[in-house]
């Protein structure tokens, strides 16, 4: 087992956690190595490492970033991807754990990687512009690329109040935009204010955007939130929080395999993916997404 640690994680809690992590690691009996990443994109670089050298368990310690890099390492590998990725949770949102059980704190996640069991799990794939990179969790568009700009702006709260002051700012500022949505065939031109395509039910640490995906039945989870006003969006965040907001007026939920959102105009299209923001050039072409349905393994509490 060889622990990807990004010390920098929640404000440097990652980097004091080390000592305990290594010590019930060892005391549960657990054979591993640990490295610490030292840059953006390191962790990536660390995953393809650990499969080059034939790491049975990668795992990563740190935030849905950290976990984003890991996945996207793991991806590269050649062959039929044999690896376990284990989850240590040292983020502000956290939302990727939320979905493979045993994860979501600290301890629990230490007893999986010491006894827990192995469960299939689909990635999520995004392509434009000759590009390609994996997301765990979710990508969008909208406000959610706003929001990632203003979460950084406030990184020192928790991580739920982090997006939910960030939301309320960039509802404030944020003009809608007019996207072309393509989901498996069924084209709609929509204006929005966000759109997500997720793989797992939350964002944000505790937004439940697509309250019924799942992350291993072999379908992306798309939620589209028209252009609102801005008491119609103060009435709509309380329900995306709780996962209410299906079927409210302005809100169309749908699934499918292949996703394409792309701009009516020559412009870019600026996306997020697991919270990471990205740049397609080219609006109108836009970017596809799909997913490796079963991509990975992940290490789970046994008695999920």
């Amino acid at each position: 087992m060889r622990v990807i640690l990004n010390p920098m994680a929640r404000h440097g809690a990652g980097g004091r956690l080390r000592p305990f992590i290594e010590r019930e690691l060892t005391r549960a009996g657990v054979s591993f190595d640990l490295v610490e990443t030292r840059e953006s994109g390191h962790a990536t670089d660390l995953a393809a490492r650990a499969s080059a050298d034939g790491v049975d368990t990668i795992v990563a310690a740190g935030g849905d970033g950290t976990i984003h890099e890991v996945v996207n390492g793991l991806m590269k590998a050649d062959g039929e991807r044999p690896h376990t990725l284990g989850l240590i949770p040292i983020g502000t949102g956290n939302d990727f754990v939320k979905m493979v059980p045993g994860t979501g704190t600290l301890d629990g996640a230490l007893a999986v990687l010491a006894g827990g069991v192995t469960r299939p799990v689909d990635i999520g794939v995004a392509r434009w512009g000759g590009q390609v990179e994996h997301f765990a969790n979710a990508m969008g568009t909208g406000v959610d690329v706003e929001v990632v700009r203003n979460m950084r702006r406030s990184s020192r709260l928790p991580g739920g109040v982090i997006y939910l002051s960030a939301l309320l700012r960039a509802l404030v500022r944020y003009r809608a935009m007019d996207v072309v949505v393509d989901v498996d065939g069924r084209e709609v031109r929509r204006r929005i204010m966000n759109l997500a395509v997720c793989n797992g039910p939350s964002i944000g640490g505790s937004f439940r955007i697509c309250p019924d995906a799942l992350t291993d039945d072999g379908l992306l989870d798309v939620c589209l939130i028209d252009e609102l006003s801005l008491i119609g969006n103060a009435r709509l965040t309380p329900r995306v929080l709780r996962g209410t907001h299906t079927g409210q007026a302005g809100v169309t939920m749908a699934r499918g395999t292949h996703i394409r959102i792309s701009l009516d105009a020559d412009q870019p299209l600026w996306f997020q993916l697991d919270g990471e923001l990205r740049e397609a050039g080219d609006g109108r072409a836009g970017v596809d997404v799909t997913l490796v349905p079963a991509g990975l393994k992940v290490l789970c509490a046994a008695n999920a």
